[in-house]
């Protein structure tokens, strides 16, 4: 626990030297995998929870509404997106693989876990004080992922991290809303 208290800490102090630290564990691509799924399905849960008349939602709106599919297009998006943003690095003198950006990913989305926790917790105490926090947990987790991006592919600019993470990020949502469509236009 101490651990991972510990690289909390430093991925929001310095995201440089935490992806360092993350990279030097030697999560293999089934651990990044693994952690990344597990991370989406309970954050998928947390986002849920604010609204107690989900189930009555979930019913009207059917199963692409549902916490279910909430998780399968995060999960799909962000597989797509680490696969974009590994490959796209190259393009500008990166050298991070496929593995690496999927542990990056699945780290933030751990990190994303904890910052929802304490928004859910934050939101039984003080409602109005808890959309703020979300609005700056979501700055914060966008900052750390393009500063985790810029530190794994060794490049120098964040601006340029920043472009690559949010052209990456557009083509995995264009390719899982293509794929999710394809999926659905079969049962439908």
């Amino acid at each position: 626990m101490n651990q991972i208290y510990h690289l909390v800490r430093i991925s929001i102090l310095d995201p440089g030297e935490a992806t360092k630290l993350l990279l030097s564990q030697g999560w293999n691509l089934t651990s990044a995998a693994m952690i990344l799924t597990a991370a989406t399905c309970v954050s998928t849960i947390l986002a849920f929870i604010p609204n107690p008349n989900i189930s009555e939602e979930v019913r009207a709106g059917g199963f692409l509404f549902s916490p279910i599919s909430t998780a399968i297009i995060v999960l799909m998006s962000s597989y797509l997106a680490a696969f974009f943003i590994s490959r796209g690095g190259s393009w500008f003198g990166g050298s991070a693989n496929f593995s690496q950006i999927l542990s990056v990913m699945a780290w933030t989305q751990v990190l994303q876990v904890i910052f929802q926790s304490l928004v859910v917790f934050v939101l039984l105490i003080l409602a109005p004080l808890a959309g703020i926090l979300q609005i700056g947990f979501v700055i914060l987790g966008l900052y750390i992922l393009i500063s985790f991006v810029k530190s794994a592919h060794g490049l120098k600019s964040l601006f340029v991290s920043g472009v690559l993470v949010v052209i990456g990020s557009l083509f995995a949502f264009l390719g899982t809303g293509i794929i999710f469509g394809g999926v659905l236009s079969r049962f439908l």
